[in-house]
């Protein structure tokens, strides 16, 4: 599958987010990368809570950061997600986090997901699932 629907999600860098080095600490890349992924699920007409509420989940299995530059305190951010891989029981999202005042790319990442039912065990993702993140990334090409 190739990427061709991408969500940007803006965040300003709190003070909280920052480390002793008065940097962004690399722990908080990896929740802006969720905030990320739900937020192109929403965008998807998939909020992550409906998916929830049906019993299902998506359990991460990797995770992967690669950081370039850094970010402090105050500056904007955006977190760019694409959907870049889809099977039927896995998903993969890529990320770009980028300094919005400089146009810099600061860090590049990817998650990997499988499907989990409510007692944790894995599963196919529902049809309804798959047809919701399969039409918009058709809708948007």
């Amino acid at each position: 599958m190739e990427p061709t629907f991408s969500h940007t999600l803006d965040i300003t860098v709190r003070f909280a987010e920052t480390d002793q080095m008065g940097v962004v600490h690399h722990a908080s890349y990896i929740v802006w990368f969720e905030a990320g992924r739900v937020a192109w699920m929403g965008a998807a007409g998939l909020p992550y809570a409906q998916i929830a509420n049906a019993g299902y989940n998506f359990a991460v299995t990797d995770v992967q950061c690669r950081y370039r530059t850094a970010l402090r305190f105050g500056d904007p951010v955006q977190v760019i997600t694409r959907l870049v891989s889809l099977r039927s029981r896995q998903v993969e999202f890529a990320y770009d986090v980028i300094n919005s005042a400089t146009g810099i790319l600061c860090a590049a990442g990817s998650s990997n997901h499988i499907c989990v039912d409510n007692r944790g065990a894995m599963t196919r993702i529902p049809d309804w699932v798959v047809e919701g993140l399969m039409g918009k990334m058709k809708r948007e090409t």
